[in-house]
């Protein structure tokens, strides 16, 4: 059982490198909730308190994502908000790509009738908020904030 869910996760990888169409935003999704019913069901499945949040994660929260714009799936793909990162000084090693690419995809999910409503509906917004919200000096770092906001509030 565990090759073939690798199997699916290269699928769903190879799927979330191609243009975000409705078909591809449907295959990516497809296959993000074939694993997730697939781990589940043979005992993969972590609870909250001793999951790992990864790349791997962060892509299936992505593409289960229903965004505010009436659309599935990430809004922009893991090449376009590493460049926006890059453009902003934002340092991998302060924040890795993967949790930047989905806390953008998030923030664009969750806020998009907020940017649109202010006249604010441009990457830049989004990537501020990202910004804020994982270098929070109040919270506990990046990666874990991340997770914990999957675990208890996304998921």
């Amino acid at each position: 059982m565990k090759e073939y869910i690798e199997k699916l996760y290269t699928k769903l990888h190879e799927a979330m490198e191609k243009p975000v169409t409705l078909g591809s935003a449907e295959e990516v999704g497809l296959y993000a909730k074939t694993i997730c019913r697939l781990e589940k069901l043979h005992g993969h499945h972590e609870e909250p308190e001793t999951a790992q949040f990864d790349r791997t994660t962060a892509r299936q929260w992505m593409a289960a994502m229903r965004n505010a714009d009436g659309t599935t799936g990430p809004h922009w793909s893991m090449d376009q908000t590493s460049a926006i990162a890059d453009g902003m000084g934002v340092q991998e090693t302060e924040i890795p790509r993967w949790a930047w690419g989905v806390t953008m995809n998030m923030m664009y999910s969750d806020y998009y009738p907020v940017a649109v409503e202010f006249g604010l509906n441009r990457p830049e917004f989004y990537a501020a908020l990202s910004k804020a919200f994982l270098l929070d000096k109040d919270g506990p770092g990046p990666e874990r904030k991340l997770m914990e906001y999957y675990e208890h509030i996304a998921k």
